[in-house]
């Protein structure tokens, strides 16, 4: 939370807010209820899109959670439906932000996959550089036959 004395340089960014679908969710999980249940398993949810709190567009339930970007995305999660039912709901988010560990900020990753991937291009070998050279054009006269 910011305050005054806040110092952003020692600030870690952390949480991030992320907009999650639920594919076919099934409608009796769509009251407030449930749908705080289930985005708690991610992180806090903060608030439903405008399709999903007045159930006009069914095809997936859409909530803002906030989530912890230094856990693994979830890519599913059990349900518990009103009807004390248990299943396992797929979990989609509109954006995946790439988080890095080591660096601790948000837009990429010091992974060593990347790391030999550029000493793999460093240490490739490279083409001889082609020289261009200038040609001076001979001038031929042709002689006007008329």
């Amino acid at each position: 939370m910011w305050t005054p004395e806040s110092d952003f340089g020692k600030e870690i960014l952390q949480t991030i807010p992320l907009w999650v679908k639920y594919p076919n969710l099934p409608l009796s999980c769509w009251g407030a209820d449930s749908l705080s249940r289930i985005n708690s398993v991610l992180g806090t949810p903060l608030f439903a899109d405008e399709c999903t709190s007045k159930i006009e567009r069914i095809s997936f339930a859409r909530v803002l959670v906030e989530i912890d970007l230094t856990r693994n995305l979830k890519r599913n999660t059990t349900v518990l439906d009103p009807n004390g039912r248990t299943f396992e709901q797929k979990v989609e988010y509109d954006w995946e932000p790439v988080y890095c560990a080591k660096c601790l900020v948000v837009g990429h990753k010091c992974s060593p996959v990347i790391a030999s991937k550029t000493n793999q291009i460093a240490t490739k070998p490279r083409a001889p550089k082609l020289k261009q050279v200038w040609h001076n054009k001979e001038r031929t006269i042709v002689p006007d036959t008329m």
